[in-house]
């Protein structure tokens, strides 16, 4: 019998544990290598191996679409659908008094927010005349032509004409004072236009004076200076048209009177007046 050796057996015993450790190793790294067999039932049927865990599902945003509209914006109307809806509007009404509250009521254009109110005409205009104005020159008074300007129309009226005030018919071509007094713009003319034009043809009136060369122009479709315009019997179709200054411009220029009165005799000679001489 060999001696027991106990250094020597612990040697050959951790030589037998290293062996193991190496072999367990290598077939645990085999086994993780090899594909997995299927497994057998209680029948030796194989069954399906488990399936891999599939990855979650990406979420895809759908795009959002924008929302639909069963109506379109409305689509302001042009100048001239505006201009043609004032024409119609005005041709209806036969009263005066029911045209300027028409013309109070009206938004065709910007000087609707800025007016205070629209400026009353004088509309008796029994003996045949008509002053027109381009604009009103103030509201406060209610008439188109105001303050001394207007007092001294009132005198060549009276006094060179020898007729009442109230005889004779005021209009305004633009029947809203334009802000900060500036000029009434091209289109506020033409869209005013049907409210003037009707109160002349109410007024029946026998013959026109524009006062300044703008009012002229704006009554005959010209663009000519008064010095051109003035001094002739204009005859478009419609009543006659006599052009003169405008009482702000008597005011400015006292020497401008005396070819205004020849331009008031060329009127009153259209209306059978007696002219003085």
């Amino acid at each position: 019998m060999t001696p027991h050796d106990p250094p020597s057996e612990l040697a050959e015993l951790s030589r037998a544990l290293s062996r193991e450790v190496q072999r367990r190793e290598w077939h645990g790294q085999r086994q993780a290598a090899a594909p997995v067999a299927p497994a057998l039932g209680a029948d030796g049927a194989q069954t399906a191996a488990p399936a891999a865990a599939a990855p979650p599902a990406v979420q895809v945003s759908q795009p959002v679409q924008p929302e639909k509209r069963d109506q379109k914006t409305p689509v302001p109307p042009s100048l001239e659908e505006r201009l043609a809806q004032i024409q119609a509007q005005a041709a209806q009404i036969s009263d005066l008094t029911q045209l300027q509250a028409a013309a109070e009521a009206c938004t065709a254009c910007v000087l609707c927010n800025s007016r205070q109110k629209t400026v009353a005409p004088r509309i008796n205009g029994s003996a045949g005349v008509a002053f027109v104005v381009l604009a009103p020159a103030e509201e406060a008074r209610n008439t188109p032509l105001g303050g001394p300007a207007g007092d001294l129309l009132d005198k060549i009226v009276t006094g060179g004409m020898k007729l009442k005030p109230a005889q004779t018919a005021l209009i305004s071509l633009v029947q809203c004072r334009p802000p900060q007094d500036r000029p009434p713009t091209a289109d506020e003319i033409r869209l005013c236009s049907p409210w003037a034009q009707r109160q002349l043809e109410l007024l029946q009136a026998k013959v026109l004076v524009p006062l300044g060369a703008p009012a002229a122009n704006a009554l005959l479709g010209k663009n000519q200076g008064l010095e051109t315009l003035r001094g002739h019997i204009h005859r478009p179709e419609g009543p006659p048209v006599v052009p003169t200054y405008h009482p702000q411009d008597l005011l400015a220029n006292p020497q401008l009177k005396a070819p205004c009165w020849k331009d008031i005799q060329l009127a009153m000679g259209e209306l059978g007046l007696p002219t003085g001489g």
